[in-house]
């Protein structure tokens, strides 16, 4: 089974194409909010230097988010529209299952994903629910791991000194490439999830309103 994946939930996208469990090629990048002007040429690019073309793609796999919103936006709109026109399904994954599975469990380690969610806020799991959680209650949430905790996610990049502080300089020692959610990742999931959806029921996972409907709202 051949995997085109996209992830473009951040500032940074990039595009994989797998074959089963291997990763083919990939592509990354990470240079500001042009999606929309790279997205497209980057795949085109991806598939030609693999001698692949669209046709040879089984299943799409897109992150929902949560992230920017413009972002989110450019991604799911080129992976509907290539399932759309191919007739294939996709696979939709949030961006912190991405994170989560991009790391390998340390004994004694508790490990969080949390996404920076603008105003002193993160997007974080509470179970299976995504919510927004205030930044000093989630550090107070967490103290009880203080030393053996790692946040995984650009909230660790954002909120580093407040987490350094409150959950201990071990909480942000993760390099910051291990922050970025990947495309390679989101095809191994997609590859061992059978859970697979038509361009017309995949949706984008918006916790809040855009800055523009909230204010406009007040």
């Amino acid at each position: 089974m051949k995997i085109l994946a996209v992830e473009t939930s951040g500032k940074t996208f990039s595009i994989a194409l797998s074959e089963n469990e291997k990763i083919i090629a990939s592509f990354y990048y990470d240079c500001g909010h042009i999606h929309s002007e790279m997205i497209i040429p980057a795949v085109e690019r991806l598939l030609k230097d693999t001698g692949n073309s669209f046709e040879n793609i089984d299943k799409f796999a897109v992150s929902v988010g949560p992230g920017s919103f413009t972002g989110i936006r450019v991604g799911m709109t080129a992976v509907k529209t290539f399932a759309q026109i191919l007739n294939k399904s996709i696979t939709a994954i949030d961006t912190l299952s991405i994170l989560e599975k991009s790391f390998v469990e340390i004994k004694g380690i508790k490990t969080i994903a949390a996404i920076d969610a603008l105003r002193n806020e993160v997007y974080v799991k509470d179970g299976k629910e995504i919510i927004i959680k205030n930044i000093d209650l989630f550090i107070k949430d967490l103290k009880k791991y203080k030393n053996k905790i790692l946040i995984i996610g650009n909230a660790a990049i954002t909120y580093k000194e407040k987490f350094s502080k409150g959950l201990g300089k071990y909480s942000v020692s993760l390099p910051y490439n291990m922050h970025i959610p990947q495309s390679q990742t989101l095809a191994t999931i997609a590859y061992n999830n059978e859970k697979s959806a038509s361009y017309e029921e995949v949706q984008p996972l918006y916790i809040r309103r855009t800055w523009a409907e909230e204010t406009k709202k007040k």
